[in-house]
């Protein structure tokens, strides 16, 4: 018989019928949050009361996993800075290609650190400085036209506009400026400079000019030090975050922890269900004429998958017990979330990249498999138990 796996225990196939249950039951209207849940009280109606101390481990446990993926996003961007200081002081295509791939190694670091960034600016507080960092490092669409040629416009972008002195305070100031997508910061920025606007960048597009005040030589070197900035911003972003992360940081990680650990717990809850409604699932679009991510590098379904990964195995640990969900979630509801995440992988895996090119019924069932992983992490997704899992009960009379 088909089974399904769950940490390497098998499931029964009967589990992966639930689907269009789910499917249902994910659709209903819910809470922007969900209730807080106390000490010594059930979690999510489940009848499991929460014991402190464990909560208090699985917390710090999780903070400190977070510290983990910050440092290694740091280590990435550093990464990166170097790839394009050695792009700018000798452009070769295979110094290009370096760029590029350095590129894709932190922007999936960034992304894989999403889900503990978005529990560290959960505090009411603190959520206008998490948006402002991830607008500063992850604003996306980005249009390449505000920051470089683009065919038909030949002084189009920053890099032709020589009123606007070449600063990363003055990049920042003009960063979304008038709209949305006008990003003169972050990856997204320095994806346009990386791949062209038409993704057909030449590392030659790179070399320093020396024709003075000639409005080409002026808009390559404006190219060089433009790419160079929205680097060295990319850099001090993510270091300002890592410095505030560890437990000796007094800020962050105080924030979190002085919370009642069970709080903790619910606010992480809160903090995921709240990237899968307005991070997670804006990446999938709803038509293939949609914006995408990363549609320049291609890395659209990457990302994706890196937020995913990060959010299962804070909920679903590889080694099998230690993580959110044998808290927070009854064993219905942890076995249907091993399976959603197994069949919502396996569907991207098989997509196109960016999505712009994936079949626009594949796109729709994706962002129904991120609802039912949404509705089974929130607690509001009931999964009825399996025929086998339950206790049989004896109808005999008791003797007189």
């Amino acid at each position: 018989m088909s089974k399904a796996v769950r940490h390497g225990v098998l499931l029964p196939l009967a589990v992966t019928a639930i689907t269009g249950f789910l499917l249902l039951s994910s659709g209903c209207e819910r809470q922007t949050e969900s209730p807080a849940v106390a000490e010594g009280s059930p979690a999510a109606d489940t009848g499991t009361v929460i014991n402190g101390a464990v909560a208090d481990a699985l917390s710090n446990q999780f903070w400190q996993a977070g510290q983990t993926q910050v440092i290694d996003a740091q280590a990435a961007a550093d990464a990166l800075g170097r790839a394009v200081t050695t792009l700018l002081e000798s452009p070769t295509e295979d110094h290009l290609e370096a760029a590029k791939l350095a590129w894709l190694d932190a922007h999936r670091e960034l992304s894989a650190s999403l889900p503990y960034i978005e529990v560290a600016f959960a505090p009411a507080d603190l959520h206008q400085q998490g948006e402002e960092l991830l607008l500063a490092l992850n604003s996306w669409p980005a249009q390449a036209g505000y920051l470089d040629t683009v065919p038909g416009y030949s002084t189009s972008g920053i890099v032709n506009d020589t009123a606007i002195e070449l600063t990363l305070a003055n990049l920042r100031k003009q960063h979304r400026l008038t709209a949305h997508e006008e990003a003169s910061t972050g990856f997204h920025a320095l994806e346009v400079m990386l791949w062209g606007p038409t993704s057909e960048r030449t590392a030659d597009q790179f070399e320093a000019a020396s024709g003075g005040e000639h409005p080409e030589a002026q808009a390559a070197n404006r190219r060089r030090e433009l790419t160079r900035l929205i680097t060295q911003g990319i850099g001090e972003d993510i270091q300002r975050l890592a410095s505030r992360w560890p437990l000796n940081a007094n800020d962050l990680s105080q924030r979190f922890l002085a919370q009642a650990p069970v709080s903790r717990l619910q606010t992480v809850r809160n903090a995921h269900v709240q990237l899968l409604r307005d991070e997670v699932l804006p990446r999938i679009p709803e038509s293939s004429e949609s914006d995408v991510e990363s549609s320049l590098a291609a890395d659209s379904k990457q990302a994706l998958l890196a937020i995913l990964r990060t959010l299962q195995e804070s909920w679903l640990p590889e080694n099998g017990s230690g993580g959110l969900a044998d808290l927070l979630l009854d064993q219905p509801q942890a076995d249907a979330l091993t399976q959603a995440f197994a069949e919502l992988e396996a569907r991207l895996l098989k997509m196109e990249d960016p999505f712009e090119l994936a079949d626009p019924a594949e796109l729709q069932r994706s962002r129904d498999q991120v609802e039912v992983i949404t509705g089974l992490i929130s607690g509001e997704t009931r999964v009825p138990a399996q025929e086998q899992d339950m206790t049989p009960v004896s109808l005999t009379s008791p003797s007189n």
